[in-house]
């Protein structure tokens, strides 16, 4: 297989490729492509299952080309008569913590994926690539697509969509969809409660608050045969939609589904760029995977937190900032790499990172006192380690327990992801 070295950028491409124009290649429709994705520490391999189509393309039309790195995997479409790309996309997975865990060096594991695209006219030819935590790229799936003899599956509508908040059209906003799991038929008035109370978290939430008209917010009335969600150390099983569960990669907490297939047909329901799954649950929990999707219950009392710290890692690629928390991962950040998250760095390539919104004089590293707790810098600590990777704020929302504080450099990524959604190619991606 093809090995790629991966080179670090974090700024809006310019030129062709984000004028590229929507309807020279595709139509307004929606291709998903499911997937295993297979393998171990030392094995990596995706196996194409299935493709579906349907609805509208609710997401951006003036950024084709993905501008990011956040994700472990980067999926790139080009024109087969022609091979120039047309459409790319940047995702973490399940599968690639997986392979990082102590499991995952002497098992082969197997994990549901999907990743959607705007459907083409013509044929294309697509190609995955997957990156280890050395940030070196090998190419794990390549396959082609014609829309007039590939077979493919419509998508079928099953659930009502619920309107939670509305602030513009699908394909100028950023669109959250928020998938019940775990709530039985008897559970309707409580769905239904929780919809709108954690619709009201996000919105609430900076800059979320401050961008209404760039976001809107669905739900489904998607009922589970049981209630409750799946807690292997509880020995307690449900029967759900999705599969969620809990102790997922052996952390008790870790909440995720386990069945993304259908976590991604029950989407097809709804306009979507972001998918997150409520669970019915009084065990606090949760989980949130870059452009996958992210999970939280409904029961804990800092449900509020928990939603939009899992939406930091979904939306902006944001890295945990805390390190004094059990995680199964090894080696995470090895030393001598700079994370590709925004908000974490090694040193090693800090000008690709913050160092712009620094003001002058900040000591690098900068002492965690109690002069500096509201102030930028660059604190010792992050990432699940104490030592050798740094931070740009002492308590931000991405490492406390603490709703509606994401420090200036978490904030500017996240406007950045919604200037990406909302079309926007200027107007709030330099905030600081």
């Amino acid at each position: 297989m093809k090995k790629l070295v991966f080179l670090f950028s974090f700024i809006f491409l310019g030129g062709q490729l984000f004028s590229q124009n929507f309807d020279n290649y595709f139509i307004n429709k929606t291709l998903r492509i499911d997937y295993a994705h297979i393998g171990n520490f030392n094995s990596d391999n995706i196996e194409v299952r299935a493709f579906h189509a349907g609805g509208v393309w609710s997401g951006t039309r003036a950024f084709l080309i993905d501008p990011t790195r956040y994700g472990d995997i980067i999926f790139e479409v080009f024109d087969s008569t022609t091979n120039q790309i047309i459409y790319s996309r940047s995702y973490s997975s399940l599968f690639n913590e997986y392979r990082t865990t102590e499991r995952g060096r002497v098992e082969v594991g197997s994990f549901e994926e999907s990743v959607t695209m705007p459907f083409p006219k013509n044929t294309i030819r697509y190609i995955f690539t997957a990156y280890d935590r050395n940030n070196i790229g090998v190419v794990v799936g390549t396959g082609y697509f014609n829309p007039a003899t590939t077979p493919y599956a419509d998508f079928v509508k099953e659930y009502q969509t619920v309107n939670l908040h509305i602030g513009g059209k699908p394909e100028n906003c950023m669109d959250i969809l928020l998938i019940p799991d775990g709530y039985s038929q008897a559970d309707e008035k409580l769905m239904m409660s929780d919809l709108k109370k954690f619709a009201s978290y996000i919105k609430n939430c900076h800059p979320y608050k401050d961008r209404l008209k760039d976001v809107n917010i669905r739900g489904l009335k998607s009922f589970s045969a049981e209630s409750g969600i799946t807690d292997p150390n509880s020995n307690f099983y449900a029967n759900t939609l999705l599969n969620c569960s809990y102790n997922v990669l052996d952390i008790d907490r870790y909440l995720m589904c386990l069945n993304v297939w259908k976590m991604n047909a029950v989407a097809d329901d709804a306009p979507y760029d972001v998918i997150i799954i409520l669970t019915n649950s009084k065990k606090y929990g949760g989980g949130g995977i870059y452009n996958f999707y992210a999970t939280v219950n409904n029961g804990s009392n800092v449900a509020d937190y928990v939603i939009v710290h899992e939406m930091g890692h979904l939306i902006g690629g944001l890295g945990d900032e805390y390190y004094t928390s059990y995680t199964s991962v090894v080696d995470y950040y090895p030393a001598g790499i700079e994370p590709v998250e925004p908000n974490l760095t090694t040193l090693v390539d800090f000008d690709s990172k913050w160092k712009d919104m620094l003001p002058s004089g900040t000591p690098v590293p900068t002492p965690a006192t109690e002069e500096n707790k509201e102030k930028l810098g660059v604190y010792e600590g992050g990432g699940y380690v104490a030592e050798g990777v740094y931070r740009p704020w002492m308590n931000c929302t991405m490492k406390e327990c603490v709703y509606d504080h994401f420090c200036p450099v978490c904030m500017r990524v996240l406007n950045r992801a919604l200037d990406y959604y909302s079309n926007k190619k200027s107007s709030s991606s330099d905030k600081k």
